[in-house]
C-alpha cells in the first residue's frame, strides 16, 4: 500500500468529508472543513477527524468530533494516525480534551480514560436535557493532557 498522507483539510475538501461522514450517518453540523484533519491516499480522502474548541459552564475544552475511516481502509491504523496527529497539533494549548464515541475501546488504546456520567453532564450541556441520557450509547472519554 502506498503512503497515506495526514494533513489539514481545506474548504475544497468539503464534499469528500461529507461523503465519508455520511457512510457512518455522521453530519457536519456546526463544523467547518478547516476543523478537520484528513488521511489521503492517491488523492482520495480515506479518513477524517475534527477537533473543535467548545465551552460549557464557562469552561473551555477541546473535543474530538466526527472521526471516520472509509470501510475499505479500516484496520490499517488510519484512525490511530489521525488521532495521534491531532494530539501533536494541540501541543501545549491542551486545556481538556474529550470525545463522545460509540467505540470507546479504540480511544482507550490511545490512553483516553472513561469518565463518569456526572463529569459528562458537566462537560456537555446538551446531555443535561437529553431524554436518552440514562441509556446513552455514547461513551465519554478524556485525554490526560499535561497542564
Amino acid at each position: 500500500m502506498k503512503e497515506i498522507c495526514i494533513r489539514k483539510a481545506s474548504k475544497s475538501n468539503l464534499l469528500a468529508i461529507q461523503r465519508l461522514l455520511s457512510t457512518y450517518f455522521l453530519d457536519m453540523e456546526g463544523l467547518e472543513p478547516e476543523n478537520f484533519m484528513l488521511a489521503e491516499l492517491d488523492g482520495n480522502i480515506v479518513g477524517c477527524v475534527a477537533l473543535i474548541k467548545s465551552k460549557s459552564h464557562g469552561k473551555d475544552f477541546l473535543e474530538i468530533h466526527s472521526i471516520a475511516v472509509h470501510p475499505n481502509f479500516r484496520g490499517k491504523r488510519i484512525g490511530t494516525r489521525l488521532v495521534n496527529y491531532l494530539l501533536t497539533t494541540i501541543g501545549d494549548q491542551c486545556c481538556d480534551l474529550y470525545v463522545r464515541t460509540t467505540a470507546p475501546i479504540f480511544f482507550e488504546k490511545l490512553n483516553f480514560k472513561k469518565i463518569e456520567n456526572s463529569e459528562k453532564l458537566s462537560v456537555w450541556e446538551d446531555c443535561e436535557n437529553c431524554e436518552h441520557f440514562e441509556k446513552c450509547m455514547q461513551h465519554a472519554l478524556k485525554y490526560p493532557c499535561k497542564h
